[in-house]
């Protein structure tokens, strides 16, 4: 997978693309500079890659997640994730590149996240809690939070992001 940015991006939203670039697995971030849709979608497929991700900046923060497929030319997938808040690897004080991350599901909620969230991004979904290695927590206890870490620690790495809501943009949407 591709990550880029909305055009004119705040700081936040460009380390945000870095940093998940770091810790997702087979993903290239790209600047967005003045490159448009038809153009990151075309670099994607140059790349070997078939989806884009667009961190889109809203008040200056990152907000929102959209994606795209970019094969035979390009079109917008039918979802989205918001975005509440989100701490990055630096001021968790964690910085870390994670190979093979896996996701996982706490909770119902969570589960449905972990469920639209992988089929997107294409990663595997476990059923139990792995002893070691990366893994993308998902947990849903007042509200679903994606956090990355390297078992057997439960010390979050980093990025930690709080889901506002997400969903279909044609279909049902979870709040978060």
């Amino acid at each position: 997978m591709l990550i880029s940015t909305s055009r004119r991006p705040g700081h936040r939203t460009r380390i945000l693309c870095r940093e998940l670039a770091r810790v997702l697995p087979n993903v290239t971030y790209v600047p967005r500079g003045v490159k448009m849709i038809n153009k990151l979608a075309s670099l994607a497929s140059s790349l070997g890659h078939d989806r884009v991700m667009i961190v889109n900046s809203l008040a200056g923060r990152p907000g929102e997640l959209r994606f795209l497929a970019a094969t035979e030319g390009w079109r917008w997938l039918d979802a989205w994730v918001e975005l509440g808040e989100v701490k990055l690897q630096r001021e968790l004080g964690r910085k870390a590149k994670l190979e093979g991350t896996r996701f996982y599901a706490e909770g119902e909620r969570a589960r449905d996240f972990v469920n639209f969230l992988g089929e997107l991004l294409g990663l595997p979904i476990l059923d139990e809690l792995p002893n070691t290695g990366a893994v993308a927590l998902i947990t849903s206890d007042d509200e679903l939070q994606l956090q990355f870490q390297l078992q057997p620690s439960s010390e979050a790495i980093g990025p930690v992001l709080r889901i506002a809501s997400f969903g279909r943009l044609h279909g049902e949407g979870g709040a978060g």
